[in-house]
């Protein structure tokens, strides 16, 4: 019996067996960590689940490896082609979600919702702690105009602020409302930056000390898309300094951070438990997709949302 091993810990098993019913011959089983031998066909792996040449090469039946999320900066395109496998991801399955995370914590920052909510527990009845700002007429700075950059300026325009946008493959100008301009420009002139950018793996940061320094004094920033994007030693001394006005961060360098992690003692910094994509919709959705284009593999058809194709 052929095996299609699901790398992940959620609840998509049984999405995953009933995408593939109309294969008898195939088991889906969850596994901790990479298999090894003859007979696993298909891979489904999370984000978490970093898979290269040494993981292809021990699995001489290998057909397809299928990311359950949109992002793939986890899988070596090249290795798992060149062994003959197909690679697909799951794009746009929680656009909305991200946006309305990423606005939820642009308008906390500026608010000072969280910050201010912490100051009353711990015994203190002062605004001026965090003193809130007006989320109308603020700037938003997105770096990264795909799906999730466009549907966060959607919401961000309705809120009657004023968006500016960088992305390496859109010219400057002015696209459905998002005022495009180079990476520096952005970081001057935003109140709030927000990152929803590709990871590419081998490069420095996007967002580094010159990028942290580039930014207006008292901005804050918002990741809700890969922790390296950042340099985490130079976000931790720009938000100590006071350089940066806060920080909201979905994703973290070790999830979930240990007890010492440098991100927990940061001040004037939200944290969420990269909970951005999550909707009850959204939590099965990826496995559905990721099951059919097994399936597509399995019956001799080219599947959706492919990255690569055997080589």
């Amino acid at each position: 019996m052929s095996r299609v091993v699901l790398l992940d810990a959620g609840v998509g098993l049984a999405t995953v067996q009933d995408a593939l019913r109309a294969h008898p011959g195939v088991s889906v089983d969850l596994a901790d960590g990479l298999p090894r031998g003859a007979g696993v066909v298909a891979l489904l792996v999370p984000p978490e689940v970093t898979v290269g040449q040494t993981a292809v090469a021990a699995l001489p039946d290998l057909r397809i490896v299928a990311a359950t999320a949109t992002g793939y900066d986890h899988l070596d395109l090249a290795a798992i082609s060149a062994a003959g496998a197909w690679v697909t991801h799951c794009p746009g399955y929680c656009t909305e979600e991200v946006a309305e995370h990423t606005i939820a914590f642009a308008l906390d920052l500026l608010r000072g919702v969280t910050l201010l909510d912490r100051s009353v527990h711990d015994g203190s009845w002062d605004l001026h702690v965090q003193p809130p700002r007006r989320a109308s007429g603020a700037v938003l700075g997105i770096v990264g105009l795909g799906r999730i950059g466009r549907e966060v300026a959607r919401r961000a325009l309705a809120l009657e602020m004023r968006v500016l946008g960088f992305d390496p493959v859109v010219p400057p100008g002015r696209v459905d409302g998002i005022e495009v301009h180079e990476l520096e420009t952005v970081l001057a002139r935003a109140d709030v930056v927000t990152l929803h950018a590709l990871l590419v793996p081998g490069q420095p940061p996007l967002i580094g000390a010159a990028e942290l320094a580039a930014m207006r004094p008292g901005a804050y920033l918002i990741n809700c898309a890969r922790a390296g994007l950042i340099d985490q030693d130079a976000l931790g001394a720009a938000l100590r300094s006071g350089r940066l006005g806060g920080c909201a961060l979905d994703v973290l360098p070790n999830e979930p951070p240990a007890a010492g992690q440098p991100e927990l003692r940061w001040p004037r910094t939200l944290i969420t438990p990269h909970a951005s994509w999550y909707s009850p919709a959204a939590s099965t959705e990826p496995y559905r997709r990721a099951g059919e284009a097994v399936a597509a593999v399995l019956g001799g058809r080219e599947p959706q949302d492919a990255l690569a194709r055997p080589a």
